[in-house]
């Protein structure tokens, strides 16, 4: 058990390093290299989301079927593939390809992943659910400042072939995990309310992260600083790192919905900061908030999913397919409707989301 999560800590921060690498600040600065518009931008920092709304659910439910170690190997794969695929991205349409292709691996990655941890520690999985957020959130800070970095000093190819390597370094671990055959032999999933509900409110958090993540580097006053638009990530990230785990030890002792409210309220003040900050201490200030409210949130949803139903891959494969679907309409929102309207809506759609949630709540039995 302690070798299985060991494997699946180190493969989890390798794999999301390179993705993020490959996307934060690479993907706007690189397509706006190729002279693609803001709305075009947003479309392409959605496709890989855009894959995962259909293949994150298959792939939870493959994995209860045929175990984890399989699926997780195929993602081993396309996490080292897909980064070559840029250099044969010279427009719109292509580079949303290799985006959407690359968008398999993170969809196969992060449900089944979190899956396993479930199976491993069904008892403390708020915990090492978060240990688990926090090795790839590791990587994820250290990948915008890193790919920033690289692209000043070297250019984009660079930090390319770094994403394949360390995609490389992700598949031969996979072949390390213990072989471990699916239990499931009827489906009997069942689309629960509940479910949805936590994955609406998944979705607003990934709503927010997506399109700060996209259009930060493109605020007026962080244009032709990569460096810096990948630092305030860095420390966005490094945010979330650092408190997640404790968020889910917390969320083991008191329950799943208290921090949920907390978290998501949180989360939606700081989408209305960007939306009317002009300052780059506000923008600073919006991005620690989210950090916080992002981490508490996301600790208590995933936990209770699998507490919901017993098929647990399938249960987080759902929720992370109804997550991806705001995660693919945040950029796409603010880069048609603006930076203030576009942040303002996402902030103003994660308070309705709250809403609901806690009308909905006073009939459920989840403590």
């Amino acid at each position: 058990m302690r070798k299985t999560l060991y494997i699946i800590l180190i493969a989890g921060f390798f794999a999301i390093l390179g993705s993020t690498m490959s996307k934060s600040p690479t993907l706007p600065l690189y397509a706006q290299s190729l002279g693609l518009s803001r709305g075009e931008i947003g479309i392409i920092a959605a496709a890989s989301t855009i894959t995962g709304i259909f293949v994150n659910f298959a792939s939870g439910l493959l994995s209860d079927i045929y175990g984890r170690k399989r699926l997780l190997k195929i993602s081993g794969f396309v996490f080292f593939s897909a980064p070559l695929l840029y250099f044969f991205a010279d427009d719109a349409i292509t580079l949303a390809l290799v985006r959407a292709y690359y968008g398999i691996a993170t969809a196969i990655f992060v449900p089944v992943s979190l899956a396993l941890i479930s199976d491993i520690y069904p008892e403390r999985k708020g915990t090492f659910m978060g240990i688990l957020s926090s090795a790839t959130l590791v990587g994820r800070a250290i990948a915008p400042v890193l790919a920033g970095s690289l692209i000043y000093f070297a250019g984009f190819w660079v930090v390319f072939i770094s994403c394949s390597i360390l995609g490389l370094i992700t598949l031969a671990l996979t072949f390390t995990l213990p072989k471990a055959e699916g239990g499931l032999r009827r489906f009997e999933f069942s689309f629960s309310s509940t479910i949805l509900l936590l994955g609406l409110l998944d979705a607003a958090v990934y709503m927010a992260y997506q399109s700060i993540e996209t259009f930060l580097p493109l605020f007026y006053f962080l244009e032709d600083k990569a460096w810096l638009s990948g630092l305030i990530l860095t420390i966005e990230i490094s945010i979330m790192a650092i408190v997640k785990p404790y968020a889910g030890y917390l969320s083991d002792k008191i329950g799943r919905i208290k921090p949920i409210i907390v978290g998501m309220g949180m989360v939606s003040v700081a989408m209305l900061i960007f939306a009317f900050s002009g300052s780059l201490p506000l923008i600073i200030g919006g991005a620690i908030l989210f950090s916080l409210g992002a981490s508490v949130s996301e600790a208590s949803t995933k936990p209770l999913a699998t507490e919901i139903s017993k098929l647990r891959g399938t249960a987080l494969g759902f929720l992370e397919s109804i997550k991806d679907i705001g995660q693919a309409l945040g950029p796409i929102i603010v880069g048609f409707l603006g930076f203030k309207v576009g942040f303002a809506f996402v902030g103003i759609f994660g308070m309705a989301a709250l809403v609901v949630f806690i009308t909905a709540f006073k009939g459920m039995k989840w403590g």
